[in-house]
């Protein structure tokens, strides 16, 4: 998480940051020539709430990310990487624990509930150069980040050197950004 934080959300994090400490030094400065002005008081704590609100932002993402991915049942994942696409199969499984139904309830309920028990899987079809996907990689894992919003994570204990290495050169070549 904070390999794609760093690596997409930098860039506009900066530009924040230093918007919000030019209008913040403006204010300071306008309240040095006119102490009495109670509007530039308001707009310096403005930006100063937004500047720190905005700093730790980062932060607070990752810990809602989290907490909502514990709550999760874990899923399977299976990825299959062809010559010109990627298909990667998540089976996401039912929940664990459902409640026991009273006796009196109509067979029709237990028969959806008996459905939902079922993994459900989702194809998710990724083409190389149609689809914006970038490949990255850090100690850990091996990641696709698909169009900066959606994260592939492979760790790398789950793969041996070389299924690595050739997962790393192949999505490497394929995802390079060619410049026209």
């Amino acid at each position: 998480m904070k390999m794609f934080q760093k690596k997409f959300s930098s860039k506009r994090g900066v530009l924040f940051t230093i918007a919000y400490s030019l209008v913040m030094a403006a204010g300071i400065a306008a309240i040095v020539f006119n102490p009495t002005n109670v509007v530039l008081y308001i707009a310096v704590a403005l930006c100063l709430f937004g500047l720190v609100f905005h700093l730790t932002a980062k932060k607070r993402v990752r810990k809602s990310i989290i907490k909502t991915l514990s709550k999760m049942n874990p899923e399977e994942y299976c990825c299959t990487i062809y010559k010109k696409r990627i298909e990667i199969e998540t089976i996401i499984k039912p929940k664990e624990e459902i409640s026991e139904k009273k006796e009196s309830e109509e067979k029709d309920t237990e028969e959806d509930e008996a459905e939902l028990k079922e993994p459900t899987p989702i194809k998710s079809v990724f083409k190389f150069k149609d689809d914006l996907l970038n490949f990255s990689e850090d100690n850990i894992s091996l990641y696709i980040v698909y169009n900066r919003q959606q994260i592939y994570c492979f760790p790398k204990r789950c793969l041996s050197e070389e299924v690595q290495e050739k997962v790393r050169s192949y999505l490497t070549e394929m995802t390079k950004e060619e410049f026209v």
